[in-house]
């Protein structure tokens, strides 16, 4: 009998997973991570098909899972998280005070009263850096805030603001 503890943690790590790429319907999610196993697995699973068009023939594929074991794919879901916590961790790590600063500089010049920087201002700017560090690195954000006008400035400060 398989071990009915596994549920929950291969469906842990989907959650974890899937809240990085909140963007993506659940079975692209699947399918993405099928295709990715199936890579690092000697093409494990890859079913070859050919499909007819008309007078055209052509070669096609699809991934077919049904017999890996579950354990198998739990490890596979824990070693591809354990790369995006990674991947998460360096940039947060880019979130230096210094950063904080220049952003808070970039607010200032665009009308912000420097009475409004508190340390609170200051960590939620780290909080919307971390959220949005998942689209662009810290550096495209710093240049994306630095062309933006005023005007959208002073709103992206109330944006930050509410975080």
């Amino acid at each position: 009998m398989r071990d009915p503890k596994r549920i929950p943690r291969i469906l842990t790590l989907l959650f974890k997973i899937w809240e990085q790429q909140p963007d993506l319907r659940f079975n692209q999610l699947v399918q993405n991570l099928q295709a990715i196993y199936s890579q690092q697995n000697n093409n494990f699973g890859k079913r070859h098909f050919y499909e007819k068009d008309g007078e055209i023939s052509y070669q096609n594929y699809y991934i077919d899972l049904f017999y890996l074991e579950d354990d198998q794919w739990e490890k596979f879901l824990r070693d591809y998280w354990s790369e995006i916590e990674e991947e998460l961790q360096e940039r947060e790590q880019q979130i230096t005070p210094e950063v904080v600063d220049e952003i808070v500089q970039l607010f200032i010049e665009a009308g912000m009263n420097e009475t409004e920087v508190t340390d609170s201002l200051k960590e939620r700017i780290r909080l919307f850096l971390k959220k949005e560090s998942k689209w662009l690195t810290i550096e495209a954000l710093l240049i994306a805030i630095k062309t933006l006008s005023l005007t959208e400035r002073k709103e992206l400060v109330e944006k930050i603001k509410r975080i």
